[in-house]
């Protein structure tokens, strides 16, 4: 399913994001352009998205994206699983900066180790790990709020440099993409496939654990590499993680 070449492409693809140019940036927001052809492009566009975002604006470590439908909050798309404890937090108390992003259509910047103070419960209740630096922006089209884009740096104050207009224009897609999957599909089918999408993403992580373990590589290279592949061969990024995880699972019936 992989080899040599392959990993090494996908961790020099990885490695030539670290310029972070704002040339650079710009060049791959224009691959998020152009309208969903149909509902089913929508969590695609969401995972190219916050990839795309994680790649190119300074300080930034990590990328999620929370978005409500029906009043309840989701994670759509992540680059790293480590800061889902951190969404998962704020869903749970029903409270903190990307919930307060949404509800309130304002941008929030998080220093962790700083004695944030707005949101008690969330801080309380939070274990951010490695996560030191948080900003979460609103999703909005048409005066409308659909969610919020967060971005998760390492470094305190990792985002008081960072070239805001870049996330604001990646939160403007998003907010398009999810009002267009909206208006093509209604709100209750959105959610399904939310739904249905935070189902598939047990197989993908299961498949990223044996991409990096087989080939050494950290978890965003091992998604890089995944998504590469479906590319190329034009299946959907679950089916291919599938075919990974059954690779393993047929190897090991076979030596038993």
């Amino acid at each position: 399913m992989t080899d040599q070449v392959d990993v090494a492409e996908a961790q020099a693809l990885h490695d030539g994001a670290g310029g972070r140019s704002l040339d650079a940036a710009e060049q791959i927001m224009t691959e998020l352009a152009g309208n969903l052809d149909g509902v089913d492009d929508l969590t695609p566009y969401l995972e190219r998205l916050v990839q795309a975002v994680n790649a190119n604006i300074d300080g930034c470590d990590a990328v999620g994206v929370t978005v409500v439908i029906e009043d309840r909050p989701r994670t759509a798309a992540y680059t790293t699983a480590g800061t889902l404890e951190i969404d998962a937090v704020q869903y749970a108390v029903g409270d903190g900066p990307c919930l307060d992003a949404f509800r309130n259509g304002r941008e929030n910047l998080v220093d962790f180790s700083g004695g944030e103070e707005r949101w008690p419960a969330f801080m309380e209740g939070c274990d951010p790990g490695s996560v030191q630096s948080l900003l979460a922006l609103p999703l909005v089209s048409g005066g409308r709020r659909y969610g919020a884009l967060n971005l998760y740096g390492n470094e305190r104050h990792a985002f008081d440099h960072t070239e805001l207009r870049l996330a604001r224009m990646a939160a403007g897609r998003a907010g398009d993409a999810l009002a267009a999957a909206v208006m093509l599909a209604g709100a209750r089918e959105i959610a399904g496939q939310m739904e249905q999408a935070m189902a598939s993403r047990a197989v993908i992580e299961q498949a990223k654990g044996v991409l990096m373990g087989r080939h050494s590589i950290d978890e965003m290279v091992a998604f890089e590499l995944m998504r590469r592949q479906s590319q190329e061969q034009n299946l959907k990024l679950r089916t291919l993680a599938a075919q990974i995880v059954g690779e393993v699972r047929s190897s090991r019936s076979e030596a038993m």
